[in-house]
């Protein structure tokens, strides 16, 4: 319903919409359709790229607005819109939209879809509810006037004549939607059809000779005009200022007209009032009021109206309501179109009604009055935690409520003082009260007073309406109740406000379509089924025993001071609810945000209601449903001998009993399950109002809030549930008793109805204007599509015309002359054309006013000479007469026709100008966010200039437009605003019209050449519109090509920052380094600027500070590469000297000393010219020469090997020849050596000699130094060193150190790169060097490896193999075989040698 998704070439220069967050739809053409994409432009020259799978996919929280969808648009065929939604030819939102904005803007504020009236509130005057509209309303089929309320109310009438079945109406919307004032139109329609109704059945039964009943005196007023005349009274009792609405009901209330059984009259009444807002009498929101009576009786006493007002008090200062503190914190006194002094006229008018007597005014007034002075009492704090009224002023405001509540003052007093708890066995607790603590009591004792008076007032008005003494009758209820509230801080009342719509929402989803559903199955009728929305699991959420909210909260009120209010609340709420679908726990950690921006909190939480999600605040959720007023007060109250107050505070009642423990959600949802049942079991009818813009203004149209109404109040679904079926549905019997003028001949003999029924829809007058398929026949009745019940009426009525004629002209004959009858007839038709001249408002157009005032001259003549022809007059001027005003009346008839067409006309041009103002408005206020967006205060400033500019323009347009009127607005304010209820009467209504008329003789243009000066300067401020969006494109795209350059400026600091973290200062700290330090520090200190520089709005700038602070982490990074590379030469250094004085230490142990000489000394060398390199700023020279040092240690360690080796060669030679000397000796004696003691010399070494290996300078984790200096070694300038490939890398790959670098250690026998040395002889060449200890066993003695591996016991057999480790070492795994098993080991303990073996290096295999 909401996207058209299929779109082909073929539809190119096709009309569609195209929806937009702030003007809902767009008018738009397809401009191109390709690759599932369609190019859209609009009526302002905007292009739009829809992806048409786009609005088909789940939505991502990365969204920041919902994709843009593409609608098909098929124009209005009227000029007026549809009256009937029902017969759109496109149905969806647009379409919806569009036919309502354009109606609400020719002042056709009135559509129906279906059942469902939709109000649109139109923040102004409209003459379209005096009696003369009553009067045409009245006695006319549904479906046969245009939209209008009065049609819901004759509806209901006419269906409770019918059926005598109960009817209700429930009137729906936000606050300032306007139910209110529907509430009152609908009552005042009825009371008025009623009395007509009554009188002219009066009439009737005297004609006929009945006996009829004492009828009401004309100049009497009514029950049903008494309670319609009482309202005033509850709205300044019950209705207050607030954002939303400068007259909201702050109660909801349920009024029903009873009518006695067969009867029209009516003959009683009754209000139910529902929750009244208790908070609102100590505390509003800023920007609100209190209620309207306490601003009304201090106006009234500054107007000298102190007739009812002179015990109050309320005189001179006290009678400003900036000094009162009930009425003085919010800000506000005054609202704007209303005149408190006037509403206080029609309260007391109201209270007159009522048959109240002056001295009981005078009494609730004073009650009133004491409420009013009781917020002027403040405390001070004394000993013993303590309090006591402070004195002065409110001791004076404590002495005026203790009079006017008619107790003692001093008791008064002394009960706010203290809180008494009563225990059970009658036992009291005493305790005194803080000042803050007494002021909650003063405030509780404000809001009970106010609150029982209310409902005194209202139980005292149904005495008053209440005559039907028992006897049985029907009703017709109006229900005015509270619309869906999110506020800034939504409390208690919230949650029960919104609990109240979700329940009356639910009565109207299972009326409009669970009973569609239930009826098609029912009577076995195919359609198209649609999914209903369903809230029953908000309402269970919210009620449900025993886990509801509700239920939860009064569980909490039953255990007394130990009861959880606040965070500890919502946590148990949270337990309870966490996982439901309508329930999200809420707090600063989730997503959800409070209505003014804060995250929410523990004591948060949030409801998915019908109308949308809303967060609620728990705070003082238990004292507020306990609604309990202390003991003592009550009871000091009780004592009071002014009767109202006595009333309202009686003696309590015995403390078992349940009613006195009921808590404020208990008696409310009883309630509300009382009135949804009635609701139920009555005829039920649904009006949604919506407000029409949030800024009050007439003729302004907030389409996305509109939409958003229409779719949270279900009308959106209701629409496209009936439009798929048959809406009207009509039982066979009353069909065939309806319609019997289309049965056919021969059909006597029918006795099913539904057979019947059938045979007259075939009737050839019916097939004329009805098709097959605009109609079912179901199992009991006839189910119908939208207006085929009004063209079976129709064609009904033109088949029963020729024999009503008969019938009328046989009547005429009886009845009087044929002068007579020609006189009446043109009578009528006179009469026809003032009542639509006053209805359509062209009454004042001055060729209007002559074509029926010489009616009416033209009436008075024919009259005077019919009278005289039936006296014996002349009859030929009589016939003269009848003639010209036969001529007079048609001409009337004519003349007011083509002004109501040209009066459309205008209205309709009218509202393209509005639409068009409308329009701008919205993108002005785009530009305003736009401009909120930029970089550049100047350019911000400069395009709020340029918006406020156009909308400024546009603002002059539409006040124009609406004040600068021409004929038919003329018309429009000559209209009497005298009639209907009191809330057309008000004082600002009245000032508006002045001003306009003042502004209308102002005027001298004519018709035409003010539209045309309109249209000039409306032009003028589109263009406006338009240059203010192109300078704001052009500022876009320089913001665009900043958020650019700052998104690549920032990745560079990003990358800067990233490596300059690399960099372990700490350990160059603890090394003594200060100048990392201070290069970091600097880096730092430039990217900071840098990142201050990113918010210029000069890209220059910022583009500087970027490039120096990249060239300061580059600086800083030089800087650590150095030193890192410098600790890490030193250390290399340090283990060359220790390896190098090992090396000598070794030589001159093994008498190599001499031989080694010139190699180590020329090693010294190199290690003395290294340590000077460390000075040097350049990296590459110290790294070369630390590794020719490292190359000249390594040179001396393989020059002492290979002496070792020379050495150990000799050794062994000389020992085989032992050996061999040994096992001839051993031949002799049979005695067994063991293989290895008889192998040949070894090839390997006994001896290692340990190698250098550098140190990596990556110390610090900033990298290895090639990001600075190329990594290659040089030797040419090196004879004795040629370059050599080395066995571990100079300069190794770069792994970031967390901690200080590890402390310069010899490390464990690493493998020794190859230094060039001379060449060995021929006939002894060098042993391979042997493998490398994987293990920390390398550095033990033989005696210590036995121990620690666990070998003492083979460490004989041990000892006689090998001499030294280094022995071990050697072993291959024959040899270790041998060993094994020479010494007689274990599988297991063989495995676990060879595994030391290994560890040690040997070549064995486990």
């Amino acid at each position: 319903m909401n996207h058209s998704a299929r779109w082909a070439s073929a539809d190119v220069g096709g009309l569609c919409w195209v929806s937009d967050a702030a003007q809902a739809y767009l008018e738009a053409s397809v401009t191109a359709v390709s690759g599932g994409h369609v190019l859209a432009t609009t009526t302002d020259g905007r292009e739009f790229d829809i992806d048409l799978q786009a609005p088909l996919k789940p939505p991502s929280r990365k969204q920041k607005e919902p994709p843009r969808r593409i609608l098909q648009r098929v124009p209005l065929t009227t000029a007026n819109g549809v009256e009937n939604m029902d017969n759109l030819s496109a149905l969806h939102e647009a379409s919806i939209l569009d036919n309502i904005q354009l109606r609400f803007r020719m002042d056709l504020i009135y559509t129906n879809t279906g059942p469902i009236l939709i109000a649109m509130n139109p923040f102004k005057w409209l003459p379209i509810y005096g009696d003369d509209v009553i009067n045409r309303f009245h006695g006319r089929p549904y479906g046969s006037m245009p939209p209008h309320c009065f049609q819901e109310a004759e509806d209901a009438f006419v269906q409770l004549q019918k059926y005598r079945k109960n009817q209700a109406v429930v009137i729906c919307g936000e606050s300032g939607a306007g139910k209110t004032e529907t509430t009152k139109l609908m009552l005042h329609y009825l009371a008025v059809v009623s009395k007509k109704t009554s009188e002219r059945d009066a009439r009737r039964k005297s004609s006929a000779g009945e006996q009829v009943a004492a009828a009401v005196p004309a100049s009497q007023a009514t029950i049903a005009e008494r309670m319609v005349n009482s309202n005033p009274l509850l709205e300044s009792y019950g209705n207050a200022k607030t954002l939303r609405n400068n007259n909201s009901s702050r109660f909801g209330k349920f009024t029903r007209f009873d009518f006695g059984m067969n009867s029209s009259v009516i003959c009683g009444g009754h209000i139910e009032n529902l929750l009244l807002e208790k908070v609102r009498v100590v505390e509003q929101g800023e920007g609100e009021r209190n209620y309207h009576i306490f601003y009304q009786l201090t106006a009234a006493a500054r107007a000298g109206k102190a007739r009812h007002l002179a015990a109050t008090g309320l005189k001179g200062a006290a009678a400003d309501c900036a000094a009162h503190g009930y009425t003085a914190r919010s800000g506000c006194i005054d609202v704007d179109g209303m005149d408190d002094v006037e509403e206080y006229g029609a309260m007391i008018g109201a209270l007159e009604a009522l048959g109240v007597k002056p001295d009981l005014v005078d009494l609730i007034f004073n009650v009133t009055a004491a409420v009013y002075w009781t917020g002027d009492i403040e405390f001070d704090p004394t000993g013993n935690d303590a309090s006591v009224v402070r004195p002065g002023a409110s001791t004076d405001a404590l002495r005026a409520v203790g009079t006017l509540l008619q107790i003692d003052p001093k008791k008064l007093g002394e009960a706010l003082a203290v809180r008494v708890r009563e225990l059970r066995g009658g036992e009291k607790v005493v305790s005194n009260n803080e000042p803050h603590q007494a002021l909650h009591l003063r405030d509780a004792l404000a809001k009970a007073v106010y609150s029982r008076l209310f409902d005194w007032l209202v139980h005292r008005a149904n005495m008053a309406f209440d005559r039907s003494s028992g006897k049985e009758t029907q009703f017709i209820g109006i229900l005015d109740i509270f619309g869906f509230e999110d506020m800034k801080r939504n409390g208690f009342e919230q949650v029960f406000i919104n609990t109240t719509n979700e329940q009356l929402q639910k009565v109207f989803n299972d009326i409009i379509f669970k009973s569609e559903e239930e009826e098609y199955t029912r009577e076995q009728i195919e359609w198209d089924k649609t999914a209903f929305p369903d809230n029953t699991p908000c309402i269970e959420l919210l009620t449900k025993k025993p886990q509801g909210l509700l239920r939860i909260l009064d569980a909490e009120c039953l255990r007394g001071n130990a009861a959880s209010d606040g965070a500890k609340l919502a946590a148990k709420f949270n337990k309870a609810h966490g996982n439901h679908t309508f329930y999200e726990v809420c707090g600063p950690a989730s997503v959800w945000r409070r209505n003014n921006g804060d995250r929410t909190r523990e004591e948060d939480f949030l409801i998915h209601h019908f109308a949308g999600p809303i967060v609620y605040t728990i705070e003082h959720f238990v004292d507020k449903n306990r609604d309990a007023l202390f003991g003592h007060v009550h009871d000091l109250l009780a004592l009071s001998t002014c009767p109202i107050v006595s009333d309202i505070f009686p003696k309590r009642v015995d403390e078992g009993d349940s009613t006195a423990k009921q808590t404020v959600a208990n008696r409310y949802l009883g309630q509300l399950s009382a009135l949804v049942s009635v609701l139920r079991e009555s005829s039920t009818r649904f009006v949604r109002c919506i407000k029409t813009n949030q800024e009050k203004l007439p003729a302004k149209l907030d389409k996305p809030s509109v939409l958003r109404q229409l779719i949270c109040s279900g009308v959106m679904a209701a629409l496209e549930v009936r439009r798929a079926g048959f809406p009207t549905r009509v039982p066979y019997r009353e069909f065939v008793r309806e319609f019997r003028a289309f049965t056919p001949k021969g059909t006597r003999t029918f006795t099913d109805d539904k057979d019947l029924t059938a045979k007259m829809m075939s009737h050839p007058h019916v097939q004329e204007r009805v098709k097959p398929s605009a109609y079912r026949l179901g199992v009991t009745k006839l189910f119908l599509q939208a207006e085929v019940l009004y063209e079976l009426q129709s064609v009904r009525n033109h088949m029963l015309y020729p024999f009503v004629r008969r019938l009328q002209r046989w009547w005429v004959q009886l009845q009087g002359s044929i002068l007579q009858r020609k006189f009446k007839r043109c009578n009528a038709d006179l009469s026809e054309a003032h009542t639509e001249a006053s209805i359509k408002a062209v009454g004042a157009v001055p060729y209007v006013i002559a074509a029926l005032e010489a009616g009416d001259a033209a009436k008075n003549e024919a009259w005077k000479a019919v009278s005289a022809n039936a006296m014996g007059g002349s009859a030929a001027a009589a016939v003269d007469t009848i003639t010209a005003f036969r001529a007079a009346a048609d001409n009337a008839k004519k003349v007011v026709a083509e002004a109501v067409a040209q009066k459309e006309e205008a209205y309709r041009i009218r509202a393209h100008l509005l639409a068009e103002i409308d329009s701008g408005n919205e993108r002005c206020s785009a530009l305003a966010g736009i401009a909120n967006s930029l970089y550049d205060p100047k350019d911000c400033e400069k395009l709020n200039a340029a918006a406020s500019e156009a909308e400024k323009a546009l603002t002059a347009c539409r006040t124009e437009l609406l004040t600068v009127a021409n004929q038919w607005e003329s018309a429009t304010l000559a209209l009497s605003s005298s009639q209907g209820p009191h809330s057309l009467r008000r004082a600002g209504t009245n000032m508006s019209l002045k001003q306009q008329q003042s502004t209308l003789a102002a005027s001298g243009m004519t018709p035409e050449e003010a539209n045309a000066a309109r249209r000039k300067r409306l032009d003028a401020a589109l263009v406006l519109v338009r240059e203010a969006e192109s300078l704001s494109t052009v500022m876009l795209e320089k913001k665009r090509a900043m958020d650019e350059a700052r998104a690549e400026y920032q990745g560079s600091l990003d990358l800067a920052s990233e490596r300059l973290s690399a960099i372990q200062v700490d350990v160059f700290i603890i090394a003594g380094i200060t100048t990392v330090s201070n290069a970091v520090a600097s880096a730092r200190d430039a990217i900071y600027a840098a990142q201050k520089a990113l918010q210029a709005i000069d890209p220059d700038p910022v583009k500087l500070a970027v490039e120096r602070a990249t060239a300061a982490v580059e600086d800083a990074l030089q800087v650590a590469q150095h030193e890192a590379a410098r600790v890490a030469a030193m250390v290399t250094l340090d283990e060359s000297e220790k390896t190098l004085l090992e090396i000598t230490y070794q030589a001159q142990s093994a008498g190599f000393a001499d031989n080694l000489k010139d190699m180590v000394s020329l090693a010294e060398e190199a290690i003395n010219t290294a340590r000077q390199a460390c000075a040097y700023p350049d990296v590459h020279v110290l790294q070369t020469s630390t590794q020719r040092a490292v190359d000249a240690v390594n040179g001396c360690g393989e020059l002492l090997e290979r002496e070792q080796a020379r050495k150990r060669a000799e050794e062994k030679a000389r020992f085989n020849k032992l050996l061999g000397r040994f096992q001839q000796m051993d031949a002799a004696s049979n005695s067994g050596v063991p293989k290895f003691a008889q192998k040949a010399g070894a090839s390997k070494p006994l001896f290692k000699v340990k190698r250098v290996v550098v140190v990596d300078e990556n110390v610090s984790g900033v990298g290895k130094s090639s990001d600075v200096v190329p990594t290659e070694t040089t030797h040419a300038n090196n004879e004795k060193y040629p370059p050599q490939q080395q066995s571990v890398n100079p300069v190794a790959e770069p792994e970031p150190f967390d901690a200080a670098p590890p402390p310069v250690v010899a490390p464990p026998t690493p493998v020794p790169p190859p230094v060039a040395t001379a060449p060995p002889p021929a006939d002894n060449p060098p042993p391979p060097a042997a493998a490398t200890p994987t293990s920390r066993d390398a550095g033990m003695t033989l005696q210590e490896w036995i121990e620690a591996k666990n070998m003492s016991k083979y460490a004989k057999q041990i000892r006689e193999i090998a001499g030294d480790i280094y022995d071990l070492k050697e072993m291959t795994d024959s040899d270790a075989d041998e060993l094994i098993a020479e010494c007689g080991m274990p599988k297991l303990g063989a495995r676990r040698f060879k595994k030391c073996l290994l560890e040690l290096g040997a070549n064995v295999t486990p």
